[in-house]
């Protein structure tokens, strides 16, 4: 009797062994936006700092600093950026206030949002720091 309960587990471990391998594998869930203080203009070193580091945890920071329009890409790097270019396109609108998401919502590249942020609110930190 022991043997057949014991064959009876290895096969249904077999079982759920080959079903779990065939399912979907997602390497890391999705951003917790909720997490990111939203940004109103105010303290722009500290937010920055905050997203860049949830958004390079889940490894997509690059399309920050990089544009889909580099002629060497190829067609898996550019659909890799396209995807990593929404999560954080969507991580940065969903992280302002709504008077910043109107100004930014037409902007289709999370690097000229990022970009856009850092002349504005960096040049408005250095020019106090100068009085």
């Amino acid at each position: 009797m022991a043997d057949y309960v014991d064959k009876n587990n290895n096969s249904a471990l077999e079982t759920s062994n080959t079903i779990s391998a065939t399912q979907p594998n997602f390497a890391k869930p999705f951003l917790d936006v909720s997490k990111i203080e939203v940004f109103t203009g105010q303290n722009f070193r500290h937010w920055q700092e905050h997203v860049s580091t949830l958004l390079d945890m889940y490894e997509v920071a690059f399309a920050l600093t990089n544009s889909k329009s580099d002629p060497s890409t190829t067609a898996k790097q550019i659909d890799d950026w396209i995807h990593v270019n929404k999560v954080c396109h969507h991580t940065l609108l969903s992280a302002l206030s709504n008077d910043l998401f109107d100004v930014y919502a037409s902007y289709k590249e999370a690097k000229d949002i990022w970009d856009s942020f850092i002349l504005k609110y960096t040049a408005k930190t250095s020019s106090y720091k100068g009085l």
